[in-house]
């Protein structure tokens, strides 16, 4: 039977500049970087802690930049970070919040925006005194380094898929005939593009991955061809996609309450789950590095599938798969803290959150994460 989990555990921070912390010592002895996931010669594993905006709120590393930029939210606030140093995004009248969702290799950033009754998709740089809106968006959720940007807006209460080439659209992302979309997640320097969406039939409902060519003529093309009839409690969520077509995401599998980390290689005729982290029950793929095929999530349980009491299962966890052999843990940043990955580069940066000794959630860093990632 298939496993899979439904609710990934969000991640909520606070706080203040914190040093750079080194991992603790892993239980296992650290995995060995497989099919061209190769170590930086002078990388050296830590965890690194981010700054935080003042107040309440979560905190999380949604991307990474060159030259130790990283983006995403504080306290729902876009934001960026140079090393530890964290800077907001300026926010145009009328918004009140947002996160950064990605950042190219030139820094350019895109993210959304929202304020009472309105959500808006944009872009900005470094030191920029406004960011730029992009029109008809709604989210924007990833930049190649051709500076080309997909997302999505609302029209007629329909999503709708967009792309667009500066501040201007590029093209519409329509789905595949009999279907509605429900996500654009992700673009790589190929132009090509992944996502989601639900087709209906004779009353009966399913979900698919949806994959974009470079070419604007081309049809989107779902990446489950055949599914039987009857059977309404599987999603997918491609979310990710890296420069040689590798999808990776998630498969929710909703009778058991569970996901399974997923990957569709070209043709996208099957897909392939590579298992799950030790003896949890759950998990999730959030991206891909752009060229060695290394790909962070989270491990999480099922609250179906167990364990049993469910106060037993431990905290959820960052994990990473070097693309082949078993999936491994990253360190925690606190013995009973949870963690999450959201951003890994090819240079095996990982960012994301984990929540510290004080029970304070935090965007964090971890560097040359193969060196420090174990088997639990």
């Amino acid at each position: 039977m298939r496993r899979h989990i439904r609710a990934a555990v969000a991640v909520v921070a606070t706080a203040f500049l914190a040093p750079l912390l080194t991992a603790s010592p892993a239980p296992a002895a650290p995995a060995r970087p497989t099919d061209g996931a190769r170590t930086p010669a002078d990388c050296r594993p830590a965890l690194q802690v981010l700054a935080s905006l003042p107040g309440s709120g979560g905190s999380q590393v949604k991307g990474l930049g060159p030259n130790a930029l990283a983006v995403g939210a504080s306290h729902e606030l876009p934001v960026y970070w140079t090393g530890t140093r964290i800077h907001r995004v300026p926010l145009p009248a009328g918004f009140t919040g947002g996160e950064v969702a990605a950042v190219n290799a030139k820094g350019l950033m895109v993210g959304s925006l929202h304020g009472p009754g309105r959500t808006a998709a944009f872009s900005f740089r470094a030191a920029a005194r406004t960011v730029t809106l992009l029109p008809e968006g709604a989210h924007a959720a990833d930049v190649n380094d051709r500076g080309l940007i997909v997302g999505d807006g609302v029209k007629g209460g329909a999503l709708i898929g967009l792309e667009w080439d500066g501040a201007r659209i590029h093209r519409r992302l329509a789905p595949p005939a009999g279907y509605s979309l429900t996500s654009v997640t992700a673009l790589n320097n190929a132009g090509q593009i992944a996502g989601s969406g639900e087709a209906v039939k004779d009353e009966e409902s399913w979900s698919a991955g949806l994959f974009w060519s470079a070419r604007s003529s081309d049809a989107a093309v779902p990446l489950q061809r055949f599914w039987p009839a009857g059977v309404p409690y599987d999603y997918w969520y491609p979310r990710d996609i890296d420069r040689a077509g590798r999808i990776v995401g998630t498969h929710d599998f909703t009778r058991l309450d569970t996901r399974t980390p997923t990957q569709w290689l070209p043709p996208y005729t099957t897909e392939s789950e590579p298992g799950l982290l030790g003896e949890r029950t759950s998990g999730t793929f959030e991206a891909i590095s752009p060229t060695t095929n290394v790909s962070v999530g989270t491990a999480l349980d099922s609250h179906v599938i167990g364990p049993f009491p469910p106060e037993t299962a431990p905290p959820p966890q960052a994990q990473i798969w070097p693309g082949t052999g078993p999936l491994l843990a990253l360190p925690r940043l606190s013995p009973k803290g949870a963690s999450e990955a959201y951003a890994v580069s090819d240079d095996q940066r990982v960012g994301g959150s984990a929540v510290d000794a004080a029970s304070t959630p935090r965007a964090v860093v971890w560097t040359c994460a193969l060196r420090q990632a174990y088997r639990p």
